[in-house]
């Protein structure tokens, strides 16, 4: 697979300095089919998913964090939460699995 580097270094090529197909392949070492792809390409492909992404665990949990993370901003440094603590209490109080 081509990275988008490569890809840009073809069209270079093959648009600016007007150099054919097969010298591209035999220069860059890809198949002609594979430099072809590249040139017929509109634009530089982008990432898609597939499926929805999961939604996160702590979901309902969330306006209790904001809480917690605002009352710590009174609170000393050393006292503050951090992201395991919270996951923790999470466990602790509110039986998050």
């Amino acid at each position: 697979m081509l990275k988008m580097a490569n890809i840009e270094l073809i069209r270079k090529l093959h648009f600016k300095e007007g150099r054919s197909i097969r010298q591209l392949a035999k220069d860059l070492g890809h198949a002609r089919q594979t430099i072809r792809k590249a040139l017929e390409s509109p634009e530089f492909p982008t990432y898609s998913r597939k499926a929805p992404y999961a939604k996160h665990s702590v979901g309902p949990f969330i306006p209790i964090i904001i809480q917690w993370l605002i009352s710590d901003r009174t609170a000393p440094i050393k006292q503050r939460h951090t992201a395991a603590q919270i996951y923790r209490r999470l466990m602790k109080e509110h039986g998050l699995a």
